[in-house]
C-alpha cells in the first residue's frame, strides 16, 4: 500500500497545480499556485504519487484580493484570494518546455474561428485576405499530414 500524506483521496485528481517560474527559488524548488482548499499534506501526496517526485518540504502562502473599483457600483472590491506553494525536492527540477500551441493545440484552427467570428461581428460576410491566407495554410497542414 502506498504512503499517504494527506487526509484526502486522490483517485482522479481534480485539482489543478499550476507552475509559475521564479527566479529566485532554488535548482531543487518550484513554485505552484494551488486551489484554496488543499493544505500542506495533501501538496506533498498529490506531488509524490501522481509525479513521482521527492517532495522534503512544501511552504505555503495565500495571498489576499487585490482591491479594484467596480465600474457599475462605484464600490471598492476584493478579486478572490490566491494560494502559492513553494515545494522544495529531493532532485533538481527542470521546468517542461513551453507547448507550441499551433501543433499541439490547434493554433491555426483558432485563430481562424477568432478571425471568423470578429469578422460575423462586424457584419462582414466576404473573406479577408488574413482568412484565405489560414485557411490556406490549414489545408496545406491537413495535406501533409495525409
Amino acid at each position: 500500500m502506498a504512503q499517504r500524506f494527506g487526509n484526502a483521496k486522490v483517485y482522479f485528481p481534480n485539482v489543478v497545480f499550476k507552475i509559475t517560474p521564479d527566479a529566485r527559488l532554488g535548482r531543487n524548488q518550484a513554485a505552484f499556485r494551488v486551489p484554496l482548499n488543499i493544505n500542506k499534506l495533501d501538496i506533498k501526496d498529490y506531488l509524490t504519487h501522481i509525479y513521482n517526485v521527492t517532495v522534503t518540504d512544501v511552504r505555503t502562502v495565500v495571498f489576499p484580493g487585490k482591491l479594484y473599483l467596480n465600474r457599475f457600483t462605484g464600490q471598492k472590491e476584493r478579486t478572490s484570494r490566491t494560494k502559492k506553494a513553494i515545494v522544495t525536492m529531493k532532485e533538481e527540477f527542470k521546468y517542461p518546455p513551453e507547448p507550441n500551441v499551433d501543433r499541439d493545440f490547434g493554433g491555426m484552427e483558432m485563430r481562424y474561428e477568432r478571425l471568423r467570428m470578429a469578422n460575423r461581428l462586424r457584419g462582414w460576410t466576404g473573406q479577408t485576405p488574413e482568412m484565405l491566407k489560414l485557411q490556406k495554410e490549414i489545408l496545406a497542414k491537413e495535406e501533409n499530414k495525409s
